[in-house]
């Protein structure tokens, strides 16, 4: 394998350390343990088996990427565990983003729900009897009562989804060029993706590389490895400043630049 197959640019210094970390210093349930710390995560047992196994895949993936790793300057390279990892890598990102969208959606309802007074006209809808026992719609209309007797719950979602929204967007971003071919943008125009679910070799992790591109302008790269230390790094992750926020919004969502005229 050529050096070109790996991605190799000048965002490391001379002698910089890279940031990311040794697979064997990555524990077996450390992104499993991550996402139960968010609020009303842990109640929910189908998010909690989704988030277990999407942790297995993880580690699974980071073994993968070692191996990757270490053999790149072969004669000749691991062309079979390089086709799983640009098969398996993306995914893994629809999993994640799909994972992390529902308890992102399932918070915003319960604060809307919080913010109106509307759990008990909620929960009762839920609770109804339709001629069969619904096992998710009890355990949903409970989670909403457990909401509504916990004001400090609420609390704890409002500030998880600000100290998880970087995180998701990126992932966001990621997962509708590969999987829509389009770039996430707010508004009813969504700019054809460049090159969607182009992703090379990250030299310093083994992990596929994608970049992350609004019509002519590259924003930036992210790795598969990147989006998974987002989700490790959960229970750490602090709450942004609104001016944070706002400015990350804006990187994220450039405004259209229209070629120049021949």
């Amino acid at each position: 394998m050529s050096d070109e197959d790996f991605r190799g640019d000048d965002r490391y210094g001379e002698g910089e350390t890279p940031r990311y970390r040794a697979v064997t210093e990555i524990g077996p349930s450390e992104l499993y343990e991550a996402l139960m710390t968010l609020a009303g995560f842990a109640e929910n047992p189908t998010l909690a088996i989704q988030a277990s196994q999407l942790c297995l895949v993880d580690n699974m993936l980071n073994n993968i990427e070692q191996e990757v790793l270490s053999r790149q300057l072969d004669d000749e390279p691991p062309r079979g565990k390089i086709a799983l990892l640009q098969s398996l890598s993306p995914m893994w990102i629809f999993a994640a983003y799909e994972l992390l969208r529902t308890w992102r959606q399932r918070c915003e309802e319960v604060i809307k729900l919080a913010d109106n007074a509307g759990f008990n006209l909620k929960a009762s809808n839920l609770e109804r009897d339709l001629g069969y026992r619904h096992y998710d719609r009890e355990l949903r209309a409970q989670q909403l009562r457990d909401a509504e007797e916990r004001p400090e719950l609420v609390e704890k979602m409002r500030l998880d989804l600000r100290r998880t929204e970087i995180g998701f967007t990126q992932l966001e971003f990621i997962r509708v060029a590969i999987a829509k071919h389009e770039v996430s943008k707010k508004g009813n125009k969504k700019p054809i993706a460049f090159a969607p679910g182009l992703a090379l070799i990250n030299r310093y992790c083994g992990s596929m590389e994608y970049e992350m591109s609004n019509g002519g302008s590259i924003i930036g790269f992210v790795t598969r490895r990147d989006l998974a230390e987002t989700i490790r790094f959960i229970p750490e992750a602090e709450n942004p400043s609104d001016e944070d926020l706002a400015g990350f919004r804006q990187y994220m969502n450039p405004p259209d630049v229209e070629p120049a005229s021949p």
